[in-house]
């Protein structure tokens, strides 16, 4: 426990003191989600403080006495933190657009409930007072992990429970398709801050960098230009992005070209574009969720392979935005042998009781989505953009 705050006798000031203590918590829990976000190669601009963000709140029913729970409440403040940041690490510091936590309410109650219920971004968690007094009860963290990833906070005939496994923002689902969205921008970015400082380019961001005249003897037998092109056309496909390179390049001067390097740098690190194209992704397996028996064999190759096996019953329709094109979903309504490559493979496999159920891959060509967002901050005329 913090022991900043003081826990006096006065037993009237306990509801602020909880308050204050709710703010120490999110206080010290921010430096955390900062220094693994950090690690994660994720810029921190952008990224609210967590007592900004959310929000440690208290409902406390009539006749309670709080001098005999104090230290329950005091332990599920400190759980409740820790879930948040939990949380914000989880969505890489990002507003998810379908479901999103603003709030955690402590309710303390003479009433045994629910345990925990979520209503417009709250979660309340509910602490029964006679149990907590006598037998010192209070959600410890792993319960609460547990009951959150199984949907409990839901109501029963809630569809977004039925596919929770799909939309948990936290959830191993969207965990792993993170995390190989996070490898593969990382590999990205080595491999660019590799390619520039063969050519002296220590900073990007420098507007007026331009190649030294004198370059290492690899290069010498080809420009700036044709190297840079190289680059980009070996780490994006073509054909998702829509253009040739080459051609749409080719008229292009050193100095823009670097400029291009930096944004598609900056691009790859966006945490908003990560969590906008696991957003698609979800979104467009959710679409293809159809009724199906299916006996799948699936062989993956590449650097990261993710696999989940879930099952799930309800149909939704959400549209998934201009990043669907870089999402490619892969059904199977028979017999299917499926075999893949490259360096990000993510599969799910859903199979529950009530139909419909999906069988399918899921590939998302990422570099390519930041490389077309990069064009288009530095061409904004859209010149470049033009299919091959």
């Amino acid at each position: 426990m913090n022991d900043s705050i003081n826990i006096t006798q006065n037993y009237e000031n306990l509801p602020s003191l909880f308050h204050q203590y709710a703010n120490q918590q999110l206080s010290a829990q921010d430096q955390k989600v900062h220094e693994s976000l950090h690690r994660r190669q994720i810029p921190l601009s952008n990224i609210s403080r967590l007592e900004d963000a959310y929000k440690i709140s208290f409902e406390i029913a009539n006749n309670i006495s709080l001098n005999f729970i104090e230290n329950q409440v005091l332990r599920q403040i400190e759980v409740a933190a820790d879930f948040i940041r939990d949380f914000q690490i989880g969505i890489l510091g990002q507003r998810t657009g379908i479901f999103q936590l603003y709030e955690i309410e402590i309710a303390i109650d003479h009433h045994l409930r629910k345990t925990l219920i979520f209503e417009a971004g709250k979660l309340s968690i509910y602490i029964p007072y006679c149990q907590s007094r006598f037998i010192g009860r209070y959600l410890q963290y792993q319960e609460l992990k547990k009951l959150w990833n199984r949907g409990k906070h839901l109501a029963k005939d809630s569809p977004i429970r039925k596919l929770w496994w799909l939309f948990n923002p936290i959830g191993e689902f969207r965990s792993n398709l993170r995390a190989t969205l996070v490898l593969a921008a990382q590999k990205q970015i080595l491999g660019i801050d590799k390619f520039v400082l063969k050519f002296g380019l220590a900073d990007l961001s420098d507007s007026d960098a331009q190649p030294p005249e004198n370059l290492t003897l690899d290069y010498k037998s080809s420009s700036f230009k044709d190297n840079v092109i190289a680059f980009l056309k070996a780490s994006v496909n073509e054909e998702k992005l829509g253009l040739n390179l080459e051609l749409a390049l080719k008229d292009q001067d050193d100095s823009s070209l670097i400029k291009l390097l930096n944004l598609y740098r900056e691009n790859l690190t966006d945490s908003a574009q990560i969590e906008e194209l696991i957003e698609t992704s979800a979104l467009s397996l959710q679409e293809v969720i159809h009724e199906e028996k299916s006996k799948v064999n699936l062989k993956m190759f590449g650097f990261v392979n993710v696999g989940n096996y879930h099952r799930i019953d309800v149909e939704l329709n959400f549209s998934s935005g201009y990043l669907k094109k870089y999402v490619e979903i892969i059904s199977r309504k028979a017999e299917v042998k499926a075999i893949q490559f490259g360096f990000v493979n993510v599969y799910t496999i859903d199979d529950i009781t009530v139909k419909p159920s999906f069988h399918g891959a899921i590939k998302v060509n990422f570099e390519a989505a930041a490389l077309e967002r990069a064009l288009r901050e530095l061409f904004p005329q859209d010149s470049l953009l033009t299919p091959k």
